[in-house]
């Protein structure tokens, strides 16, 4: 064997050696962008929704000939410890008014931090933050109670929605946990139920101290 013929063979044997060890080599994960990280965390902990009922039914009282209603406002948590909800709503003013709005039994307990209702634009700002030594809430229960005298046809369609600047916050994240809010739309005039439906989901909503 030439001496030629022997340093090929070994530059080809030291060659092979180099692309062995970097293909055994483990390799770093690629680094994730920051926007993209951020975006991924945020799908972590955004999990709890809000719904308006669509179903509002009549509150009987003996003092007004004219019905008040009544429907609710549903959270579900999907996991996070809920301490605050601030409600941000719009009301249709051409078929609801003496628009209000009270904590319901998942926040029974809770402090108004604000509530401001304008009748001529239609809108409301609600909030409610969790009892002082009460860390939040899980699982779904109602947040808050919207009642309202109607005006129109029967068959005329309200609405209540939910605005962008709603948010859900809870312990442990500094930033909103909500996901979605589903607003309610349902005919006026006598085509509601005349009682609550049976099942609000509250009484599944537990405290967490």
């Amino acid at each position: 064997m030439s001496r030629r013929t022997l340093i090929l063979i070994v530059v080809l044997i030291g060659i092979t050696a180099v692309l062995l060890a970097i293909a055994l080599t483990p390799r770093e994960p690629a680094p994730v962008p920051s926007s993209l990280q951020q975006a991924r965390n945020n799908q972590s902990f955004a999990q709890t929704t809000l719904r308006i009922n669509n179903n509002p039914f009549v509150v009987k009282s003996a003092s007004s000939a004219v019905p008040t209603y009544s429907t609710d406002v549903i959270m579900a948590s999907g996991g996070n410890k809920v301490n605050m909800v601030q409600l941000e709503l719009v009301f249709d003013v051409t078929h609801l008014y003496n628009v209000d709005i009270k904590p319901g039994q998942l926040f029974q307990n809770a402090t108004e931090l604000i509530k401001k209702i304008d009748s001529k634009k239609g809108t409301i700002s609600y909030a409610l933050a969790a009892p002082l030594g009460q860390k939040g809430f899980l699982d779904k229960g109602t947040v808050a109670v919207i009642t309202f005298l109607e005006n129109g046809k029967p068959g005329e369609i309200a609405q209540i929605s939910f605005l962008p600047k709603t948010l859900v916050t809870a312990l442990g994240i500094d930033k909103s946990v909500l996901k979605t809010a589903i607003g309610a739309t349902f005919p006026i005039a006598g085509t509601l139920p005349s009682s609550p439906p049976q099942n609000t989901g509250s009484p599944s909503s537990r405290p967490v101290y």
